[in-house]
């Protein structure tokens, strides 16, 4: 079985020139954008454009964090984001 590793491992995969992160983001607000439409759907592009540029100043890694912080994603064999104190 033949595996295709990509040239630099330290860099995260891109599509055009979103990371695949921002890419299923974009594709998703437009996809809602084009559905709902009218001011609406104008608004939720005008706040991808916001989002993306300070999305990028933050660290890589940034959005799983946030959300395993917000509750919506359980990192396996790590304590959840209410517990204050961790005994290995």
């Amino acid at each position: 079985m033949d595996e295709r590793l990509p040239q630099y491992l330290h860099r995260p995969v891109q599509i055009l020139w979103f990371g695949s992160d921002e890419f299923i983001l974009v594709m998703s607000t437009i996809f809602v954008g084009l559905i709902v439409g009218g001011l609406i759907g104008w608004s939720l592009v005008g706040a991808l454009l916001l989002f993306i540029p300070w999305k990028r100043s933050k660290p890589r890694g940034f959005l799983p964090h946030l959300a395993w912080r917000w509750g919506l994603l359980a990192f396996p064999h790590y304590p959840g984001p209410t517990q204050t104190r961790f005994y290995e």
